[in-house]
């Protein structure tokens, strides 16, 4: 337990987690007449560059979703989801993953896209972990969850990720040919887009 704890201590310092500052930028734009479908593309095309398995793909109602995505921060540096030293530290600590939505309202030209990234905890209630081999572990049965249809394992939604969505939003406008945005506070933020520390929203009840 003291080693972990060291080890955490040293990632922790390493990446400098909450000495910078990071500002969202806008995660809503106006579409322009005449540049839907082409949004709509880039969209799809954005999120394939990031990896994302997409979920809907619906133009006529101007949704686009994505499965749900994990990565293990530290341990994964290919994924490209986290915008700052410290997600990838949390990322690596707690299993999560996001699932982006894109939504185009109304589907037609003009329209305004806005983009969201909701981060999701994967918990694994009553796991009985084996220090001396992992693979040995098990799960305690909870008769109560059960009966409400919940297995060993189910995924909470913990924070928005208006970072990544900010960025996702850039790289659509660019692929699409469009100017670039300038970062837009949010309401609340005080006045550097930021949520918090600039990176998360809280999303529990």
């Amino acid at each position: 337990m003291i080693r972990t704890l060291a080890i955490l201590s040293l990632l922790l310092g390493a990446t400098g987690l909450g000495c910078a500052t990071h500002s969202a930028g806008a995660t809503a734009t106006e579409v322009p007449s005449g540049s839907y479908a082409g949004l709509f593309d880039a969209t799809r095309r954005t999120l394939a560059e990031y990896r994302f398995t997409l979920d809907r793909v619906d133009a006529a109602r101007g949704v686009i979703t994505t499965a749900p995505k994990q990565t293990a921060g530290l341990a994964t540096p290919w994924d490209r989801e986290q915008s700052k030293p410290g997600q990838r530290v949390e990322d690596l600590i707690h299993q999560q993953e996001r699932v982006v939505r894109v939504v185009f309202e109304p589907p037609e030209d003009p329209s305004r896209v806005s983009v969201e990234v909701v981060v999701q905890r994967v918990r694994r209630p009553n796991w009985r972990v084996e220090s001396d081999a992992i693979r040995t572990s098990t799960h305690a049965r909870d008769p109560m969850a059960l009966r409400s249809g919940r297995g060993a394992e189910y995924r909470e939604p913990v924070s928005e990720d208006r970072l990544l969505a900010a960025r996702l939003l850039a790289r659509i406008r660019e692929l699409a040919g469009l100017p670039s945005e300038a970062p837009a506070a949010s309401e609340g933020s005080g006045g550097d887009g930021s949520v918090g520390d600039g990176a998360e929203e809280n999303v529990r009840g």
